[in-house]
């Protein structure tokens, strides 16, 4: 059987290890280096039948027509400048789907490889930060620095981008094929690793206090415990570790802390997004500023008579902005100029991925994104495992409460995990 030789199958891990790397520590412009290599890498190994494999598979096609599609942007933008940006970093989804459908390029010692690196990579990225806020705190003595964007400031990270990482951490983990490998160790500290990076991760999304992720984590811990057999053998062991976490969960919850005060900023008057016009002071939670960013978004596609082709990715931000300004929202001070620190909402998206696809591209690139979703979910299927559909499914949510792909690690996110569990090996 003609298979890629050991260098070929080393370039190709070290330059997926080198993406991860360079994605989770933020640093893109090597990033997009790297991107390139894995891009190069994939084509060593029979270049011709990895294209053409590729371009016959459905999947690749329909990430292909998408970025086409918004691409078409440059025909019809006012910001050319911008328009380039977006479509740079949108190229990554394009070279991630390629190397992701053009063939079966390692087996399943890679595969663990790959997650288990992973799985250090989140660890190194998570006790950096944690160490900072330690080291912050005994500075400032305020206990703000280990939650949330202050948490994961020290490597660039969003907050909410990292917790869904660290999630996907946790659904590779919690798979049948996801213990980490421990070489020459024995067979039980493989099991050891896998429950203690389960809990550290547990921890984690629970200081980066996005409440979506952290309800999805729970469901996919409290999935896995159900569907395996030492649950049904040890019940009475689960039943006191889950009502452990329900304890704490209720802690949190009940008591003052910058946790449960995030959940408690959910409620406010929806009927604030109604008024023409704001005060500069006004606070609005996400609920507010959500529901009124899709109140701009259809006044923009009903002004410009966008609905069919959009406003073009590079003009859609621009357009979002002026609404800000036109509304007297918050937008620092403007006597400072264009480039100052303080711009407010000024470069807000409009936190929901299917509404920014069709501002940027209309009803015709919001087709083209639920076909990509539609083929994963087929994918999936075939596939047969749970892990595969929650992937899909994970990205399919995440885009309803944030546009991620107006970002270069977003897009990754959008096409990486999703393949990547799609390739998992078929036998535990």
């Amino acid at each position: 059987m003609d298979v890629p030789n050991r260098w070929q199958q080393r370039l190709y891990y070290f330059s997926l290890v080198a993406v991860l790397f360079t994605t989770l520590f933020s640093w893109f412009n090597l990033n997009s280096v790297c991107i390139m290599l894995l891009v190069v890498s994939r084509l060593l190994y029979k270049p011709l039948s990895s294209i053409k494999a590729a371009f016959r598979n459905r999947v690749f096609l329909a990430f292909f027509v998408f970025y086409v599609i918004e691409a078409l942007g440059f025909l019809h933008t006012h910001n050319l400048e911008d328009q380039a940006k977006a479509m740079s970093k949108e190229a990554t989804m394009v070279a991630i789907a390629f190397v992701g459908c053009a063939g079966e390029f390692a087996g399943e010692r890679i595969y663990r490889r790959l997650l288990t690196a992973y799985y250090y990579l989140l660890l190194a990225a998570s006790v950096y930060c944690l160490f900072i806020a330690v080291r912050n705190y005994l500075v400032t003595r305020d206990s703000s620095v280990f939650f949330y964007h202050s948490l994961t400031r020290p490597i660039s990270q969003n907050a909410v981008f990292f917790s869904v990482y660290i999630v996907f951490g946790l659904l590779f983990l919690l798979a049948p094929y996801g213990e980490p490998l421990t070489g020459p160790l024995p067979r039980w500290t493989g099991k050891a690793i896998r429950y203690s990076l389960v809990g550290f991760f547990l921890g984690m999304i629970v200081l980066l206090n996005s409440k979506l992720m952290l309800v999805i984590a729970l469901l996919i811990l409290v999935t896995a415990f159900l569907l395996r057999r030492t649950y049904r053998q040890n019940k009475l062991t689960f039943l006191i570790a889950g009502s452990a976490l329900l304890l704490g969960i209720g802690v949190l919850a009940l008591t003052a802390n910058p946790i449960s005060a995030r959940y408690r900023d959910m409620a406010g008057d929806l009927a604030l997004i109604r008024q023409p016009e704001f005060n500069p002071g006004i606070y609005f939670n996400p609920i507010q500023l959500r529901l009124l960013e899709w109140r701009f978004a259809t006044g923009i596609l009903h002004e410009h008579h966008a609905w069919v082709f959009g406003v073009s990715p590079g003009d859609s931000q621009d357009l979002l902005d002026q609404q800000y300004v036109k509304t007297h929202m918050y937008i620092g001070n403007p006597a400072e100029g264009p480039h100052r620190h303080i711009r407010g909402f000024i470069g807000y998206n409009f936190h929901n991925q299917y509404l920014e696809t069709l501002v940027r591209s209309g009803l015709l690139g919001l087709a083209a994104l639920l076909a990509i979703f539609v083929l994963l979910f087929a994918a999936a299927g075939r596939q047969g495992t749970k892990e595969a559909w929650m992937a899909v499914l994970l990205i399919a949510i995440f885009f309803i409460p944030e546009a991620p792909l107006t970002l270069q690690h977003g897009v990754f996110l959008f096409c990486f995990f999703p393949l990547l569990a799609l390739a998992a090996p078929k036998k535990a």
